[in-house]
């Protein structure tokens, strides 16, 4: 029986992309937003797929706070290159397109192409790249920033393509409630509120000798002045015992801490 993974819909997202790369032969559920789909996978769902950063916009603030929100894991990653294109109906000309719509990420991605070609054009952030193509499929003054093959899908046509300000890549994550195994780990903390609690235990990572691939603090939306940090670190093949008590450690000087998963 196929695996069944809840992605961001509707169909022809760049998380149904990445999910069919990290599961070539599993059954696609497309839900409204990111939330949905880790409540989805907390609720009994077998799997799901979210974008969890991109190299020019940053993490998805969203799956951020979804991440501390669900007990779930991270199980699978993968990385893909942003090719983004205009995209309207049939014979709409590129003068009459007086909105843009999309994804807020992937508009933020391509704010110099759309302000030096579309000035006067309104700039509108939706739910998704996808659910902004079925929007300008039903207008003749609109566009939308998406993949190509999604906006072919859905009937329209390129009016320019690469119109990404920059090369960018997005990194998305699979979920799942049972955890997994790999060379990576992330986690999440909160230090104590005294002179040097990020440095200790920042220092019981050099002093094991582990690479930190990514660190980000958050707020904690708790009180003003406080953070939660999201580290991902590279593990010592699959040396849990190492693992764990590399994690006590952490504990011992936090206020929180939250194990994501090994993938």
């Amino acid at each position: 029986m196929a695996e069944k993974v809840a992605v961001l819909g509707p169909a022809g997202t760049f998380s149904e992309q990445a999910a069919e790369r990290m599961y070539p032969r599993a059954e696609l559920e497309y839900l409204d937003g990111v939330e949905e789909v880790f409540r989805r996978v907390s609720g009994g769902g077998e799997l799901g797929v979210v974008a969890m950063e991109n190299s020019l916009e940053g993490s998805v603030g969203m799956t951020m706070e979804s991440l501390l929100k669900f007990d779930l894991k991270i199980v699978k990653e993968t990385t893909l290159d942003i090719l983004l294109s205009l995209m309207a109906r049939p014979g709409v000309n590129p003068l009459d397109v007086k909105v843009v719509m999309s994804h807020p990420h992937a508009l933020a991605q391509c704010r110099d192409y759309l302000s030096k070609n579309y000035p006067g054009a309104k700039v509108q952030g939706g739910a998704s790249t996808t659910e902004a193509m079925t929007e300008a499929a039903k207008r003749g003054d609109a566009a939308a920033v998406g993949l190509k093959e999604a906006g072919l899908r859905y009937g329209l046509v390129p009016l320019a393509e690469g119109v990404q300000d920059q090369e960018s890549q997005t990194r998305f994550i699979a979920l799942s409630k049972k955890p997994g195994e790999g060379t990576k780990t992330s986690i999440i903390f909160a230090s104590k509120d005294e002179p040097g609690a990020l440095y200790s235990i920042l220092r019981v990572f050099a002093d094991a000798n582990v690479n930190l691939t990514k660190i980000e603090s958050r707020p904690s939306r708790r009180k003003l002045g406080e953070y939660w940090f999201y580290v991902d670190y590279e593990n010592r093949g699959k040396f849990y015992r190492d693992r764990e008590l590399l994690h006590m450690r952490i504990k011992e000087r936090s206020t929180m801490f939250k194990d994501l998963g090994s993938y």
